[in-house]
């Protein structure tokens, strides 16, 4: 666990500082914009920055839910069915709380729901009234 700890700390590091480096340069942004298309880049790249910003966020909060679960004892654990998730898994997905057998199973739930749900609103449209 102490390799999973360090690469989840490692990625928190790097997630910080990259969100300083994105604040620092957001607090020198040049106020002179020229016409209505720089105008519009600058508004598009600010939606951009305010997107990946709530990305890397998330990714900060579930590195530091992960942390506070190794603290636990409670990391390594699937949510669902309660076996230990496979060393393997935890190094290529450090933040996953399934183990595969129960990621694969929602995955599929969610793929046949969306499946039906598209079905069900395409025989709706189709329907002659």
């Amino acid at each position: 666990m102490e390799e999973i700890k360090r690469l989840l700390l490692a990625e928190k590091a790097a997630l910080l500082a990259e969100i300083r480096d994105k604040s620092s340069k957001k607090n020198k942004t040049n106020s002179d914009i020229g016409d209505a298309i720089d105008s519009s880049v600058e508004e598009q790249d600010r939606e951009l920055d305010l997107l990946l910003q709530d990305r890397e966020q998330s990714r900060l909060k579930g590195i530091e839910n992960a942390l506070q679960r190794m603290e636990s004892d409670d990391f390594g654990y699937c949510d669902e069915c309660g076996e230990n998730i496979s060393k393997k898994r935890l190094l290529a997905v450090p933040l996953t709380r399934m183990c595969i057998n129960c990621q694969s199973n929602e995955e599929r739930s969610r793929l046949a729901q969306n499946t039906f749900s598209r079905a069900d609103y395409s025989s709706q449209i189709l329907v002659d009234d």
